[in-house]
Order: C-alpha cells, then sequence, then structure tokens
C-alpha cells in the first residue's frame, strides 16, 4: 500500500495543485490528510472539496476546529479574521466533511493526528517532545503535521529508553528508510505555509511494504497565491511570508 501524506493546506489551492501534479509519479492507492485544510490563505473551500475528490481520509486541525467552532470565531486577531471570512464561504457539504473529521485515525500499526499523540494541539518540534510522543502511542508509523517542518523523527529502543533522531526533509527529494525494529514519525511538511525556510511547497509518500517514506519539496506559483490574497484583502504578510519559507 501506498499512500499520499497532505498537511498543513491552509487554502492554498495553488500549492496543492502543484503538489499533485508532482505526486502523479507515484502510483498511490490512498491520500492521508493530517490537518488544517483551511486558514491564513482564502480557497479554504476549494481545498476541501478538492480533498473529498480525492477520497481522503483525514483528521482534525486546529485551524479547522477553530472555524467550526463559534466561541472561538468571536475571538480577536487576523488568523480569526481569516477564519470568519472562510467560514462564510464556505458550502454545506464542505462543512459537513471537514466536521466529521477525528481528532486521531488509525489502523493495523499506523496513527494519525494533526499535532501530538499525546495531544492533537500540541506541537513536536524537538526531542523532548518526539520522546513523549512516542510514549503516547504504540503505533510503529505516527503521521503528523502542525510545526510546517518537513521531517521525521524515528527511535529505537535503548538501555535506558529510546534513541530518538531526527531528519529534516529541506532537500527537493528526500528519502527515509525506516529498520524492522525502528519507530518514525513522520511529518510531510505543509503544502500552503512552509516555515523550515525552504519556499517549496511539501508533501511525502508513504510506501507500507517497503517500510520507505520519500519526502518532496515542489515549486508553486507564489505570484498568483499572491494575487488571490490581496483580491480578498487579507493582510499581504500572508504571501510576503511563504518567499522566505517563514
Amino acid at each position: 500500500m501506498s499512500t499520499l501524506l497532505l498537511s498543513d493546506i491552509h487554502g492554498n489551492l495553488t500549492a496543492l495543485e502543484a503538489v499533485l501534479e508532482h505526486a502523479r509519479r507515484y502510483d498511490y492507492q490512498r491520500v492521508l490528510f493530517l490537518g488544517d485544510a483551511v486558514g491564513y490563505y482564502p480557497d479554504g473551500d476549494a481545498v476541501i472539496s478538492r480533498l473529498r475528490e480525492l477520497g481522503a481520509l483525514g483528521v482534525m486541525g486546529n485551524h479547522d476546529a477553530w472555524m467550526l467552532t463559534q466561541g472561538v470565531l468571536e475571538s480577536k486577531g487576523y488568523v480569526f479574521e481569516i477564519l470568519r471570512w472562510q467560514n462564510e464561504h464556505l458550502s454545506a457539504g464542505n462543512r459537513a466533511w471537514l466536521a466529521a473529521l477525528p481528532w486521531t485515525l488509525s489502523e493495523d500499526d499506523w496513527l494519525a493526528v494533526h499535532g501530538s499523540p499525546c495531544d492533537p494541539f500540541v506541537y513536536v518540534d524537538e526531542l523532548d517532545m518526539a520522546r513523549a510522543a512516542f510514549a503516547c502511542t504504540q503505533a510503529r508509523w505516527i503521521f503528523h503535521g502542525h510545526t510546517h517542518l518537513a521531517g521525521a523523527f524515528t527511535a529505537l529502543a535503548g538501555p535506558k529508553g529510546p534513541w530518538v533522531r531526527y531528519k529534516p526533509f529541506t532537500e527537493p527529494d528526500n528519502v527515509l528508510k525506516v529498520g524492522p525494529k525502528a519507530r518514525a514519525m513522520v511529518n510531510p511538511g505543509s503544502v500552503g505555509q512552509p516555515r523550515d525556510g525552504v519556499p517549496l511547497a511539501g508533501y511525502a509518500v508513504w510506501d507500507e511494504e517497503k517500510d520507505t517514506v520519500r519526502a518532496h519539496r515542489v515549486k508553486y506559483d507564489i505570484k498568483a497565491v499572491a494575487a488571490r490574497v490581496e483580491e480578498v484583502g487579507f493582510p499581504p504578510a500572508l504571501h510576503q511570508r511563504l518567499k522566505k519559507g517563514r
């Protein structure tokens, strides 16, 4: 089984389409969405429609949950102003699909969650957080997003606890091979808003039989995203940060 891993799209339809075009090289059988279809960029409704067309399995992200929660939508700040706007432009069918997403999804020896297996809102972005996350589940493979940092933590049992290492996915093409006794926590990176200094969309493909993950960084038309941001009146800083991958 080969699985396409997508996370943190954040309404950036241009980046999503570039990723899907690049991923055509793989004969994947399943799409696994790791949360945050909405937020930051204008095309959240179209992104959800595309995920539904792909038959994607998925989990709830914090921005997804915030948009669906009326109390939070009354909060102040540009993030919540954007979510209120997206909430008003969301079709009934796409709202129902998003609202039905679970916090976690698991099957056989894998688990999907937006943040940490310990808490979907927790960022796993350093070794101690990764050790805690591995301890919260028995799954061999953990797929997550939330940090917008493409990479993988791997763990191997040691005499005083697991040895944990980190491998960033910052090159255009990255390969992770996981040994039979190791575990892995994989973040395919953000499709819509990378934050690791690489201004390229991130995605990955997991080959369950080969125990490999192939992660890619893909160029997309940032000027087109900027035009959409300006068209709807979102803050210019949102598209400016895409040029820096921050």
